[in-house]
């Protein structure tokens, strides 16, 4: 697996969970391609011993199988590359996917934003315990195969999105605070000086009221 999203944190972000794949698939295109490289290899080494009469027959399928395991090696290569830059990141605050090496596909979406996340479940995915899970968003959705534990990692992201909005009303509650407490002391300034100018005011017109009436 890559670092692709560690390298692109956001401020005050943080890696929660990321989703593990099944490497079978990996494992079997492996397997396949040196079973061609063995039919192969066999068959050519048979065929120069000249331990039987169809020496050209045997050519041919060492030729052909030949063909097969260039294309299963070039093919388990790709599969490789692919499944070590193929990334499904859950953080605090968004659902990040990376695939890809030099054509690049990513999907990238804040928690907030998710409509949908559920797993699809086939027979050999329940008997090896990995299935597909498939995230919905407003701007699309996305399908990831083989993840381990696809059902656990799915109420990890449904319990990060709750706790997401609990933060988020946290934060709205403490800025809503904070500017009460802002505009508290301005209006007691405010309240302050009009009553000063109202005390001024009235000492201005006792005085006045003495001088006049003398008392």
């Amino acid at each position: 697996m890559g670092n692709y999203v560690e390298k692109h944190l956001y401020e005050n972000e943080l890696i929660v969970e990321k989703a593990q794949r099944d490497s079978w698939g990996l494992i079997g295109a492996w397997v396949l391609t040196l079973v061609f490289a063995l039919v192969a290899a066999a068959a050519a080494f048979i065929a120069i011993k000249q331990f039987v009469s169809f020496t050209t027959v045997l050519l041919v399928v060492a030729a052909i199988f030949a063909v097969i395991f260039i294309i299963s090696l070039i093919s388990s290569i790709y599969k490789t590359i692919i499944f070590t830059r193929t990334e499904l990141v859950l953080t605090n605050k968004r659902i990040v996917y990376k695939r890809g090496v030099f054509s690049r596909k990513s999907f990238d979406t804040p928690l907030n934003k998710l409509q949908d996340v559920r797993v699809e479940t086939t027979f050999w995915g329940n008997v090896f315990n990995t299935n597909q899970i498939y995230i919905s968003t407003l701007a699309g959705s996305l399908i990831v195969e083989r993840i381990k534990n696809a059902e656990e990692f799915k109420s990890i992201i449904l319990g990060q999105i709750h706790q997401f909005e609990e933060d988020r009303l946290a934060r709205q509650a403490q800025w809503t605070a904070q500017a009460m407490a802002k505009n508290t002391p301005t209006q007691t300034s405010q309240q302050t000086n009009e009553n000063s100018k109202q005390s001024a005011k009235n000492q201005k017109k006792a005085k006045k009221d003495f001088d006049y009436y003398g008392y």
